[in-house]
């Protein structure tokens, strides 16, 4: 019965060692997640201002050619 136990305890420490790891992931998963969602949310604001700027005094967008 002493090996068996044994066995089980190398068993269960694995589990727990793999559920740890899975956990790491999901919070790096998490925080690249936010990290990405930051700088597509700065590049749109920098296109958005870029074409703010590229508007002619009238309004209307400057021709594709004059960007």
């Amino acid at each position: 019965m002493t090996r068996i136990h044994a066995a089980i305890r190398r068993i269960e420490a694995a589990m727990d060692s793999r559920e740890q790891q899975t956990e790491t992931l999901r919070k790096r998963h998490a925080a690249l997640r936010g990290e990405v969602a930051q700088a597509v949310a700065a590049i749109d604001a920098l296109v958005a201002a870029q074409d703010a700027t590229d508007q002619d005094s009238t309004g209307n967008a400057a021709p594709e050619g004059d960007r």
